[in-house]
């Protein structure tokens, strides 16, 4: 059996720590917008009294918020590397290389694994839009004036991830599903991503993506489109614009698990060295607020530096918190939240709601803020290790 490197274990053992970082982050970004309002940058500084303490700290955990828009960066890495990883155990190491890669198989599996929670997440949002139609958060309107035709092909769109091509469902129940659609079409490009590394060179698949990323990106900034299509086009409602991170999320896995591939491929030595030495922290920590500043001015009017925004985020940020995690003692609490993210994911827009309006009493903000939170969390555990649960004991009976 081939050993893998202790730099490979490294980062498998804080992986759960930064996807329990990634959704607290998007968490608190979505909850955040729901009870006060997504405000920018600018925005929080304008509000901010110097003179005022309570103003500065409320600034400052405004900002943390704000920030939190970027933890699905951590998710498109993450993904990115897991498969790869998963993909060379199996076929990619010098002791599978007889053994041929089953694409059919692979997207068996990885479907079979996301849409089930995700198919019983629908039955969450209806169940409790049948409850209370305000625990459930609509970006096209009130759903009672659609009708039955435009309500059916709107769940059949979003129980397919058809919602990422079609606007007028892309909120449908709830809206942070959009990633959902975008995990599935990376599903589908990876075997393609994978014939690229093996017959073109790691390195070129990286450039490669990058290139087809930033063209297409530049593309739908030029197009005379409305904010909410160009807004959505570059987030992700396709894989395109996002390729670049989950490639390099693959790469992470080979320079890890072949370093000698890193030797003759500079991409790989440069990313291995950029994600572990500690002496590039400050430049994955640059490199991540200038995409931030990119993003945030783009929304200024300056839709130009949003080609290049995410690109710099998702590099700059996952190095970043690793190297951060890497020496943080107390991790446990962020691995439970981790290994449960995807629940927490696909119910948390749609349980916040309910929590904040029943907690309507609580006095303080911030602490009705952590109480949502936590019970979003929660919820969203329990709901995935219910339905885990569920289906292993099915398979055994």
């Amino acid at each position: 059996m081939q050993t893998v490197s202790q730099e490979y274990h490294r980062l498998s053992q804080i992986l759960p720590a930064i996807k329990g970082l990634g959704i607290l982050m998007v968490l608190i970004y979505h909850l955040w917008g729901y009870s006060k309002g997504f405000f920018s940058f600018p925005e929080i500084i304008t509000q901010t009294n110097a003179s005022s303490f309570g103003s500065i700290v409320n600034s400052i955990l405004y900002f943390f918020c704000l920030l939190g828009q970027q933890g699905v960066h951590l998710f498109i890495i993450a993904s990115g590397f897991g498969l790869t990883a998963s993909w060379w155990r199996k076929y990619g190491s010098e002791a599978q290389q007889d053994r041929e890669f089953s694409s059919g198989n692979f997207w068996k599996h990885r479907l079979a694994r996301i849409f089930p929670l995700y198919w019983l997440a629908h039955a969450l949002a209806l169940l409790l839009l049948w409850i209370e139609p305000r625990w459930v958060p609509f970006g096209t309107g009130n759903i009672s004036n659609w009708g039955a035709i435009k309500v059916g092909v709107a769940l059949i769109a979003s129980l397919t991830t058809l919602r990422n091509f079609l606007f007028e469902y892309y909120y449908f129940l709830n809206g942070a599903w959009w990633y959902i659609g975008l995990a599935v079409q990376l599903y589908l490009v990876f075997p393609v991503l994978i014939w690229v590394g093996k017959r073109w060179g790691w390195s070129i698949l990286l450039a490669g993506t990058l290139l087809v990323t930033l063209v297409y990106r530049a593309t739908i900034v030029a197009l005379p489109l409305e904010e909410m299509a160009t807004d959505v086009l570059i987030r992700g409602a396709i894989f395109v614009p996002r390729v670049f991170e989950f490639a390099f999320g693959m790469i992470l896995a080979i320079a890890l698990l072949e370093p000698r591939i890193s030797t003759v491929e500079p991409c790989l030595n440069w990313s291995k060295n950029l994600l572990l030495s500690s002496r590039w922290i400050w430049l994955t920590g640059l490199i991540w607020a200038i995409g931030v500043a990119f993003y945030w001015t783009s929304a200024e009017g300056w839709m130009v530096l949003r080609i290049a925004s995410d690109q710099l985020i998702g590099v700059g940020e996952f190095c970043f918190i690793f190297q951060i995690l890497s020496f943080l003692p107390f991790k446990k609490w962020l691995n439970i939240i981790g290994d449960y993210s995807y629940g927490i994911y696909l119910t948390h827009s749609n349980t916040y709601i309910a929590f904040w309006i029943l907690l309507a009493k609580v006095p303080s903000y911030w602490l009705r803020f952590c109480l949502v939170s936590a019970l979003s969390c929660l919820f969203g555990g329990l709901f995935e290790l219910g339905c885990n649960w569920v289906y292993k004991n099915k398979i055994k009976a």
